[in-house]
């Protein structure tokens, strides 16, 4: 693998059904859609937060093996296999994170899941920090819905970690009304935050919008978030 790697983060929402989905979508109607769209972008890694009891079906991609519990759903990591052959190593810190070690370059990337609600501000810096030192290598960019708000990014930064701007919202419940009755706001829980020698690039937020039946919905209650990260 070398030192330039595209990822596609994406909290897919328990695979539930979407509120404005035709009334004959299904579960499998929701993962061919995931699918197709990971076949077109082609990242390296895709990162997948709340998960049910199963892993969409991706034919370009497999995944490290492990599926760990988060406070909602589980989390998968897949490698593409263009890397399949990259030297990977991976630890799971149970409840929020797996983190996967690309041998070869140095560098390990976090896919995690952080704890929900702005009560829990103090819970996620303990978590972030307890990521970093769990890492194997100097080199880490931890990627996934992170629950961050606003406020909470300059606490990161100031410690001298690298938080990219996002180009929008990775939520924005006004546009996309996954759930009936949620309530209308702009977010942007899904982020990276990495070692300031990582540079991450062409970051960009995809809707996997929809169109059947001449309905327009999403897949996901949470965009995708598309970036590349080098050393």
């Amino acid at each position: 693998m070398d030192n330039c790697i595209s990822f596609l983060s994406w909290n897919l929402a328990m695979l539930s059904r979407p509120s404005q989905a035709p009334q004959h979508w299904e579960l499998c109607d929701t993962e061919e859609i995931i699918r197709e769209q990971i076949v077109e972008l082609a990242p390296d890694i895709v990162l997948f937060q709340e998960l049910p009891g199963l892993v969409p079906y991706i034919e370009t991609h497999s995944m490290v093996r492990s599926n760990p519990q988060s406070h909602s759903g589980h989390l998968a990591f897949l490698i593409s296999h263009q890397h399949a052959e990259s030297p990977v190593s991976y630890k799971t810190l149970e409840g929020f994170a797996l983190l996967v070690t690309f041998e070869g370059i140095g560098l390990t990337i976090a896919n995690v899941h952080l704890a929900p609600g702005k009560s829990n501000k103090s819970l996620r810096v303990s978590q972030i920090a307890s990521v970093i030192e769990s890492s194997p290598t100097e080199n880490i960019a931890i990627i996934g819905d992170t629950n961050t708000r606003k406020a909470e990014i300059s606490q990161f930064q100031d410690s001298g970690l690298h938080v990219p701007e996002l180009p929008e919202p990775t939520w924005d419940s006004y546009r996309n009304q996954f759930h009936e009755d949620s309530p209308s706001f702009k977010a942007s829980f899904t982020r990276c935050i990495a070692h300031p020698a990582i540079r991450i690039s062409d970051l960009q937020v995809l809707e996997g919008k929809v169109i059947r039946n001449e309905k327009s919905f999403h897949v996901s209650d949470h965009f995708a978030l598309f970036g590349r990260i080098q050393l």
